[in-house]
């Protein structure tokens, strides 16, 4: 049986595309390599670890032959040797029984072709673990904008903790309203916290996301991040859960993980309501003065003071152990807050959230200064909130 990709690169970036769900360190060996399988006239490959399993398409054909059994490919060697290739046509002559494989290609050098060949061992599909499916009976499905549902994930990156103790920290928690009327994707580790709402009404900026089933929450661990950059330039992906498995799909790409068990934090009860001040600033001028005052705070505590002084933010730092100190000032655009207001900041937590604010224009809601601050756009209806816990301040 021969196999033939028309494009070397073609097929290096599939395989690298495959390689994002095969852990650095497998306790199954098999696992570091990938399975090619046909289903009809197309070819997939597909990756796997312990808790996850990722399914492409493979720009494979058959070209001699016909394909009666599933084989396992070594993914790091065969990528190596495409990665040396320029965009060529590939074979893959592979004997009936046989525990290796060739591969052939052609390169040119001036006038000259020349032929290439490599062999590698190959290994029997049916030794490759599979992860299950779904209870499609169990299952609710949404289906959300890819580009919506990348910045989501890339967004809960920056606050989502490894937290072996506390795994429900390392998730995006993806919370679907009884309702069905939005959905809104939460990310925290415990002293910053992002909040994303979706509506469900396309005239409000939404999408018809609901698909079927029971409204409820999904919890994706941090780990599969990087595994869901496999969907990136897919138009929508479809995320279907029944409580223990999560299954997305775009096109023929799908992806299975494990849903982590337990209760995500409430965290509609640490946003605190109803906050009496407020300050308006420019975004891009407070990340600056942040980076700037910043260098002059302890490397322990990384504590900024940040204090109302009429239309100014007065920030300030200083190290007593160095003893350095810096401080500078954010023009204020609109404000609600008492004079001499004084709150303490983590630099890096609070540039965190600001910088995850889709507007130019920031909004800090306070109530005291050891009560979590708001951070929004300067909108009347913002779709993104994060918060951030403060420090306490030595008087």
């Amino acid at each position: 049986m021969k196999l033939q990709a028309q494009s070397s690169k073609a097929l290096h970036a599939a395989l690298n595309k495959s390689a994002k769900c095969i852990g650095s360190k497998n306790t199954i060996a098999i696992l570091d390599n990938v399975l090619l399988t046909r289903k009809g006239e197309q070819f997939f490959l597909t990756s796997s670890t312990t808790e996850s399993q990722l399914t492409i398409p493979a720009p494979l054909t058959i070209c001699n032959g016909t394909y009666d059994r599933d084989i396992v490919l070594p993914i790091k060697m065969l990528s190596a040797l495409l990665s040396t290739l320029p965009d060529c046509v590939v074979t893959f002559d592979i004997p009936d029984d046989s525990q290796s494989f060739t591969v052939e290609y052609c390169t040119s050098s001036e006038d000259n072709v020349k032929p290439g060949k490599a062999q590698m061992c190959l290994f029997p599909g049916g030794d490759f673990p599979q992860m299950e499916q779904p209870k499609a009976e169990q299952s609710s499905v949404i289906s959300l904008p890819m580009s919506l549902f990348h910045t989501v994930v890339d967004t809960a990156d920056k606050f989502a903790v490894m937290d072996e103790l506390r795994p429900q920290l390392s998730c995006l928690c993806i919370d679907v309203a009884e309702d069905r009327s939005e959905v809104v994707f939460v990310g925290t580790n415990g002293q910053t916290l992002v909040k994303m709402t979706h509506s469900n009404d396309p005239a409000k900026g939404g999408s018809d996301f609901f698909r079927g089933g029971q409204p409820g929450n999904i919890l994706i661990h941090r780990n599969y991040f990087r595994t869901i950059s496999a969907f990136d330039g897919s138009e929508d992906i479809t995320i279907e859960n029944d409580g223990h498995t999560i299954r997305f799909t775009s096109g023929e790409t799908e992806l299975i993980c494990k849903q982590v068990e337990g209760r995500y934090p409430n965290y509609n009860a640490v946003i605190p309501k109803n906050n009496p001040f407020y300050v308006v600033f420019d975004k891009k001028e407070m990340l600056d003065i942040l980076r700037r005052v910043s260098l002059f705070s302890s490397n322990a505590s990384n504590l900024v003071e940040i204090q109302k002084n009429g239309m100014f933010l007065t920030v300030s730092a200083n190290d007593a152990d160095f003893s350095v100190s810096g401080e500078d000032q954010v023009c204020i655009a609109d404000a609600q807050c008492d004079e001499n207001f004084r709150i303490g900041l983590k630099s890096t937590a609070f540039q965190t959230c600001i910088n995850s604010i889709p507007s130019d224009t920031i909004r800090m809601q306070l109530i005291d200064p050891t009560r979590a601050v708001v951070i929004t756009a300067d909108d009347p209806a913002p779709k993104v909130m994060t918060l951030c816990m403060p420090m306490i301040l030595n008087d």
